[in-house]
């Protein structure tokens, strides 16, 4: 008897679990591996990109390095140097006043390392302009001079193709050496895709003992003859300027 109501009370208890069971929530099944991650959470998807706005560029400042283009000038270029407003009779550059004739005109500087620029117009029917270009270096700066010499010099070829012969030489004006220079033939500048024939240049290296200043007149042979004279005029009569810091 005892047994047969343990028997009944089982079969009750069990029918009862299962009755549960039915009613409850079906089991969720087991997440696939390849949807885990290290961290136990499910991959996110990736945020649309947004563009970010460019950040503004530095501004220089008194302690950054200077940039090859302020070389040349260092501190003589704080000195007075003529503009297209100047008096048109003179130069003033680095500390230094010379004489120019007043149809030479002011150019705006169109290459690096050049202080000053003028263009000396052309004589005759079909004679192309020349230019005179002046440029500023501290003692120490711009190189040894027999270097920028060989750099004139190998910008010019003979008719025949070997490197042009410059006459150098050495003079003296308010107490500075000046190297004087002379070249002709094909001049090929920076810049040119081509040597142009029939071209001469006169240049003039004053070596002052802060500063040199590298003059030079360049283009077609008959411009550089007709403008031989006041060149060396301008050259030759140079003073220190008397200007005062503008």
């Amino acid at each position: 008897m005892n047994a047969n109501l343990s028997i009944l009370a089982s079969s009750l208890v069990l029918l009862a679990v299962v009755g549960c069971a039915d009613d409850g929530p079906a089991p969720k099944p087991p997440t696939p591996i390849a949807a885990r991650t290290n961290d136990a959470r499910a991959p996110q998807q990736a945020a649309p990109h947004t563009p970010q706005p460019a950040l503004p560029q530095a501004t220089p400042t008194a302690n950054s390095p200077a940039s090859p283009s302020a070389t040349p000038h260092a501190d003589a270029a704080a000195k007075r140097l003529s503009t297209a407003d100047s008096d048109a009779t003179i130069v003033e550059i680095a500390g230094f006043t010379l004489p120019k004739p007043a149809l030479w005109q002011w150019q705006s500087p169109s290459m690096q390392f050049r202080a000053l620029q003028y263009s000396v117009p052309g004589v005759g029917e079909g004679t192309g302009a020349a230019e005179v270009v002046f440029s500023v270096f501290a003692a120490g700066d711009g190189g040894p001079i027999d270097m920028n010499i060989k750099r004139w010099v190998s910008q010019f070829r003979a008719d025949d193709g070997s490197e042009a012969v410059p006459k150098i030489e050495e003079r003296s004006v308010a107490g500075m050496k000046v190297t004087w220079l002379e070249l002709a033939g094909r001049y090929q500048g920076m810049g040119q895709a081509a040597p142009r024939p029939d071209m001469k240049q006169l240049g003039a290296i004053l070596q002052a003992p802060d500063r040199t200043v590298f003059i030079r007149l360049v283009g077609p042979a008959a411009t550089v003859d007709a403008a031989s004279v006041d060149f060396e005029k301008m050259v030759m009569g140079v003073s220190e300027s008397k200007s005062s810091l503008p």
